[in-house]
């Protein structure tokens, strides 16, 4: 290089110092960009490298995945198609047992209604041939029922008289009735044997059956109402006749104290201040009757009890338990007594008797003929009987 005109080599030598070293400078950095580059590239590619393996790496876990969610679909799909073949199979099953089911309770069905048929026919039979038996049965029962209660109804007494006991002689000193309408009604359905409008008369709250002239009632049924009659209660009525009213005649009945003493409920009928008769309570079923007598054989009788009573009471006087021994005693003897009483008062007076005695047998000697000793009735000739 020239300075002031002329070469200078120090300064040409500084210059091309410089200038290598712009050179090298230029080249380092060239090297330096190339590196940079390179690195830049590789940097890149690794990068990219990277990139696409991952890419590669996403791509086939996304295949994986798509094929394992494919196998999924698919055994999916194969397991709902299994399934579904398998509901169907267990459809058809379910529906052909319910088909075979149905086909056997059917069977069964119609075997159970011809059985169950044969069965009512069978039952339908026996209950027609009980029904008849019963009804054969019914009809023999009924006439014995009707023999027998037709019988006893149709000799039930209803006599008024058989209730009073009248001492011999007084047999027409009184008329007897009963002053109650259903004791008549009662008489006549006994006489005329209409038994069941009888023992319908008779009927309580505790007889339910039908009573009827084809359903008589039964044997217990009707010992019932006959004891619903025994305890029926009615009122009887005696009126003395005009002749017998100034008689003292008393109407009594057995009593175990006295005997014999007016009956409870006695009450007496009058007609011109005399006693004119009596009405007295009963019960269809008293076993002991009142007693029409003369007031001093009542009396007589009442003293005879009390005699008796006294003996009793003398027996059981050193007992412990006289008064119970007594009682029992008095109601055991007493049923005797009105017995003994009523033959004693019926019967005929032993000088009666005598006088009946001579009637009889001056008639039969006045009946024979003088000098003969044939009755005058055999005149004639042989008697039939």
């Amino acid at each position: 290089m020239a300075v002031a005109g002329r070469f200078d080599l120090e300064e040409a030598r500084r210059e091309a110092q410089a200038a290598k070293r712009a050179a090298r400078i230029r080249s380092i950095v060239s090297n330096v960009t190339l590196v940079v580059v390179l690195l830049a590239v590789a940097i890149g590619g690794k990068i990219g490298w990277d990139k696409w393996q991952e890419r590669r790496e996403a791509e086939r876990a996304a295949a994986e995945a798509a094929q394992i969610a494919e196998e999924k679909r698919e055994a999916e799909r194969k397991r709902a198609e299994a399934e579904k073949a398998k509901a169907l199979e267990a459809k058809r099953e379910a529906e052909r047992k319910e088909l075979e089911a149905k086909r056997e309770a059917e069977r069964k069905a119609k075997a159970e209604a011809r059985e169950r048929e044969k069965r009512e026919r069978e039952e339908a039979r026996v209950r027609e041939e009980e029904r008849r038996q019963a009804e054969a049965e019914f009809r023999a029962a009924q006439q014995e029922l009707k023999k027998f209660e037709d019988a006893k109804v149709s000799t039930l007494d209803f006599r008024p008289e058989t209730y009073v006991c009248f001492e011999y002689g007084l047999e027409k000193a009184a008329k007897i009735s009963v002053d109650e309408s259903k004791w008549g009604t009662l008489a006549a359905h006994s006489e005329r044997r209409r038994t069941a409008e009888f023992l319908e008369m008779l009927r309580d709250d505790s007889v339910t059956n039908v009573i009827s002239d084809t359903c008589y009632p039964d044997r217990a049924t009707f010992d019932h109402l006959l004891d619903n009659l025994a305890a029926e209660r009615f009122t009887l009525v005696l009126h003395l006749a005009e002749e017998w009213r100034d008689r003292r005649l008393a109407l009594v009945s057995t009593d175990i104290d006295k005997g014999l003493a007016a009956p409870e409920g006695l009450r007496p009928i009058k007609a011109g201040g005399k006693v004119a008769g009596w009405t007295v309570p009963f019960a269809y079923g008293d076993k002991t009757p009142f007693f029409l007598l003369e007031q001093a054989t009542a009396d007589r009788l009442a003293r005879e009890w009390a005699q008796f009573r006294r003996k009793v009471r003398i027996d059981a006087a050193k007992l412990d338990n006289k008064d119970q021994f007594v009682a029992e005693k008095l109601e055991k003897e007493l049923p005797e007594f009105a017995r003994t009483v009523r033959i004693e008062v019926t019967s005929v007076p032993v000088e009666t008797t005598k006088k009946n005695d001579a009637k009889k047998k001056d008639e039969k000697k006045r009946s024979l003929m003088r000098g003969s000793n044939s009755d005058i009735r055999r005149m004639n000739g042989p008697q039939r009987r």
